[in-house]
């Protein structure tokens, strides 16, 4: 049993890397708390939602879509509300945040109604069997395309140009916008990415779990205990963190019940706080 709960945990982690990825890339280059993330991550559920209601596109391939428009919503965000309050600090920006989430929490509320909506693709109650345990496919889906997700932006970050103008504004904006760099441009780009990259995040909610307008509040925050404990703008401590918190729910989980999930990630966050609070890596998205 206990093997059994390690291999779960371990596929659970994937959708936990997968979701917490943009919002280490937002706080490594921008030095924000984007709290309006989990937003994105549930806006990208409802689009694949209507997507998949009005086109009959497989939820998953909805993603050619629904990419595109989260950059473009990601990006247009970030040029138009966040980048004029840059210069204000970040107490500043965390208020505007919020303040997104409140209006999209509303918007949804307004288009959609307040019920539990999900994504549904044939393979969604199917499984896969690991060593005697049968994992949910959406899971292995998700550790599958976290890891790419991952290695596919450290090597951008790494081997670009482009890649490299973006730690070249996270170390040092100033000095960057001194050689020519243009740092709104690559923060609006940035911001962008980060809301496009919760596009697979969202999508493997909807297929697991189901969604509301107010789900983004719980996902935030299990998003903020991956990115605590593998270090806050650490690319590799996100999809490390997504695991070790994967693993220990699913064993929390198997001792003490299934209903007490919650109160073990997020105790387990305070506990990181306390003993580690820079967590495994505790590096930027540029180290």
């Amino acid at each position: 049993m206990f093997f059994y709960h390690l291999i779960d945990g371990l596929f659970l982690g994937g959708l936990y890397a997968s979701i917490a990825l943009g919002l280490t890339l937002v706080f490594g280059v921008m030095k924000m708390v984007n709290l309006a993330q989990g937003e994105f991550i549930i806006g990208s559920a409802y689009l694949s939602y209507i997507v998949v209601t009005h086109i009959h596109l497989d939820p998953l391939l909805s993603l050619v879509i629904i990419i595109p428009v989260m950059f473009g919503i990601g990006y247009l965000v970030q040029r138009t509300i966040l980048n004029p309050l840059m210069k204000k600090g970040q107490e500043t920006l965390l208020v505007a945040s919020f303040g997104l989430l409140l209006i999209a929490q509303t918007a949804f509320a307004l288009f959609f109604g307040n019920n539990s909506l999900a994504l549904n693709a044939p393979y969604t109650l199917t499984g896969l069997t690991f060593f005697g345990d049968t994992v949910r496919t959406v899971y292995v889906i998700a550790l599958v395309i976290a890891t790419l997700m991952v290695v596919g932006t450290y090597l951008a970050l790494t081997r670009l140009r482009f890649g490299k103008a973006v730690r070249a504004a996270a170390e040092d904006p100033v000095a960057a916008a001194s050689v020519g760099i243009d740092v709104p441009l690559i923060y609006g780009i940035t911001f962008g990415l980060a809301a496009a990259l919760s596009a697979v995040g969202g999508i493997i909610i909807g297929l697991s779990y189901g969604f509301t307008p107010t789900s983004g509040a719980e996902w935030l925050l299990r998003s903020f205990t991956v990115i605590v404990l593998g270090g806050m703008g650490s690319l590799w401590g996100v999809l490390v963190g997504g695991i070790l918190v994967g693993i220990i729910e699913e064993m929390g989980a198997g001792i003490v019940g299934a209903q007490f999930r919650d109160l073990i990630v997020f105790g387990f966050l305070v506990l990181i706080l306390i003993i580690r609070p820079q967590g495994l890596f505790g590096k930027k998205v540029s180290a």
